[in-house]
């Protein structure tokens, strides 16, 4: 994915600029069984006081890729430590150095073209590490949103983006659209609306966000940071990190192990796209499903490393699975094979899920698998 101050002319026009509104969804079965599953997950990991410390490493780094990656970053291999030092990359709470460029993503980063590749990547390896760290922020996400947001973002973006820009909303017009072809998914907010927009966001988190559940309130976040781009750059890293802290300031992502990052990455397209329908349903609804898939999908693969997990399905499930023309199936297709046992069928599907010999397909509501 990319986004850019001069999207390509292919594409619709903006719509027509309106007045802020906070967040519209329901609270669909599929996500009513996602909060239970998130729940259930995060009591087991709870339980566990000193996680394998090579879990936690591993799971925070495939995480800092993948969110990399949904970005379009080419960054697809970490730098070490030694790297990074080697590197003499500034230290994160020290100034972005660039010099001042206009306010877009491309002129932010045009500014570091004489820059080694690897030492750039490393910065971005650098920020989001920063990030992911930023656990003394999520105890004023609710009392300040904005400026939490621009804190969170400051961090991401050292050595990337100018410090007159860092943490400041931007000032040009962006569109997110798959480079690959040029073609834009969604446009957005007007540089004039960030502001307001930024507010209905803040106050939805100081209101409804305080009450709602936790897997919600991350999600709202997430979508809406994406559908602002409130700053110059790395918004979609920065959405996601916010994200994260959400569900660490709600206590939902013990040892930072959900690493919902993971999972998005599998279908960077879709997840670019699901924004996209999300912005023109104005619905959030079916944006909560795939973004509680991709939390409890992280949870469960966290818990299965950690040994957490009964690893052994059942063998009426095992044998279904074995029967397959493809790699695929659906609930109803497991239903039929159960009898019509809703129950048994239900508790199969969990047992197949925490083995890990099956995926829920993104997007599909809950009724369709694959066979990982």
């Amino acid at each position: 994915m990319s986004t850019s101050g001069q999207p390509p002319p292919s594409g619709p026009p903006p719509p027509p600029a309106s007045a802020p509104q906070p967040p519209r969804f329901g609270r669909t079965p599929h996500l009513v069984t996602l909060i239970a599953e998130v729940t259930a997950l995060t009591d087991l990991l709870h339980g566990v006081t000193a996680p394998d410390p090579g879990v936690v490493d591993a799971t925070r780094d495939r995480a800092l890729l993948a969110t990399l990656q949904l970005d379009g970053s080419p960054v697809d291999v970490l730098p070490s430590e030694e790297q990074l030092a080697a590197l003499g990359l500034p230290s994160v709470d020290d100034q972005p150095v660039p010099p001042a460029r206009a306010s877009s993503w491309y002129m932010s980063f045009d500014a570091m073209t004489e820059v080694p590749d690897e030492h750039l990547q490393a910065l971005e390896a650098r920020g989001v590490l920063a990030a992911f760290a930023a656990d003394d922020l999520a105890g004023e996400l609710f009392d300040d949103p904005v400026g939490t947001l621009a804190a969170l973002h400051t961090r991401l973006t050292v050595g990337l983006v100018h410090p007159d820009r860092a943490g400041r909303p931007r000032e040009v017009e962006q569109a997110v659209h798959d480079a690959s072809i040029g073609r834009i998914l969604y446009h957005t907010a007007d540089p004039a609306d960030i502001a307001g927009s930024l507010e209905v966001l803040a106050d939805w988190l100081r209101g409804p966000g305080v009450v709602a559940h936790g897997l919600v309130t991350a999600g709202i976040l997430h979508l809406e940071v994406l559908k602002i781009h409130p700053f110059d750059a790395a918004n979609g890293r920065l959405a996601r990190a916010a994200a994260r802290l959400a569900l660490r300031a709600a206590n939902l992502d013990p040892h930072g192990l959900a690493a919902p990052e993971i999972a998005l990455a599998r279908d960077p397209l879709g997840y670019h796209e699901e924004v996209a329908s999300t912005v023109r349903r104005r619905d959030a609804s079916i944006w909560l499903e795939r973004w509680g898939d991709a939390v409890v999908a992280g949870l469960r693969g966290s818990c299965r490393a950690l040994g957490l997990l009964d690893a052994s399905p059942p063998a009426e499930a095992v044998a279904f699975l074995d029967g397959l023309d493809g790699p695929g199936f659906t609930v109803a297709d497991y239903r039929a094979h159960r009898d019509g046992d809703i129950e048994a069928a239900h508790a199969d599907l969990l047992a197949l899920l925490d083995a890990g010999v099956i995926d829920r397909v993104p997007g599909s509501r809950g009724l369709r698998f694959t066979v990982t």
